[in-house]
């Protein structure tokens, strides 16, 4: 009991360390930092976009901690198993994302590439290996798969477009960077209707709606006589409404099968 009361500790220290990492870079680096003409790209969004959804963001992986810590109802041991599990790949995020914000800012695109990659590797294990997608209450699937694996993966993979643009100097000036940026947007539809075909899953769908919704304004802005703010604000429909589609399944699902006993359901499935 001792040994696990340490672990959990431990987890705790690290978790909270690396969340405190990734708030500092996001406000420091990145939310008031990613300024100029070498971020203006076909995938570059509006501003009030990034910055509520990375607010959402910070706050539900908040609720996540708080899920975790406070959560008298959850056994010691299933605390240890979700931050020794779930709570690693949470964890190397952050810490990834603190990284990206700086070389970001830095204009240093190609390190910042690199740990996009490595990142969306990270992300992708959580959400195969864990399948935080199975939680058993809703609550939990807001404060723990929507936090901490819906979010940071959707953002992930947009940044990977965002940060690529500005590596190869697609700074919409170039008409063959624009028709191959028509093109790619595209993914943006495909990942999250993959997402919601094979795992039910509307986290992805919403946060990529809301992140094309905001390409949709920043290329509006930017060029009006364009195809990418017309096919960024269709993607951000046609994902909204898989993500509500995917949601009115989550809500049946919850409700279906709600545990009938007095018991608390895992926090994660097995």
């Amino acid at each position: 009991m001792a040994q696990i009361t340490q672990n959990l500790t431990q987890s705790k220290i690290t978790t909270v360390l690396s969340f405190a990492f990734s708030v500092f870079g996001i406000f420091t680096y990145f939310l008031f930092g990613h300024f100029g003409a070498h971020y203006e790209t076909p995938f570059s969004s509006s501003l009030v976009i990034i910055f509520i959804y990375w607010i959402v963001a910070l706050i539900s992986q908040l609720f996540f901690i708080i899920k975790v810590f406070f959560d008298f109802d959850v056994p010691t041991e299933e605390e240890l198993y979700v931050l020794q599990t779930s709570g690693n790949y949470f964890a190397v995020n952050n810490m990834l994302t603190f990284f990206w914000t700086y070389f970001f800012a830095q204009e240093n695109f190609i390190l910042s590439e690199v740990i996009l990659f490595v990142n969306l590797a990270n992300l992708l294990l959580l959400y195969v290996t864990k399948k935080t997608v199975d939680v058993k209450h809703i609550y939990d699937w807001f404060s723990v798969h929507f936090a901490i694996t819906g979010l940071p993966l959707a953002w992930t993979l947009y940044a990977i477009f965002w940060n690529g643009a500005a590596l190869f100097h697609s700074h919409n000036e170039s008409l063959a960077a624009r028709i191959i940026a028509n093109v790619l947007i595209w993914v943006f539809f495909l990942v999250p209707y993959f997402m919601l075909a094979v795992y039910n899953d509307a986290a992805v769908s919403l946060a990529t709606s809301f992140l094309m919704l905001g390409v949709g304004f920043g290329q509006l802005s930017i060029k009006v006589v364009a195809l990418q703010w017309i096919f960024a604000f269709v993607i951000s429909g046609i994902d909204f409404v898989g993500a509500l589609y995917g949601l009115y399944n989550v809500y049946n699902q919850f409700t279906g099968n709600a545990p009938s006993s007095g018991e608390n359901a895992p926090l994660l499935s097995a």
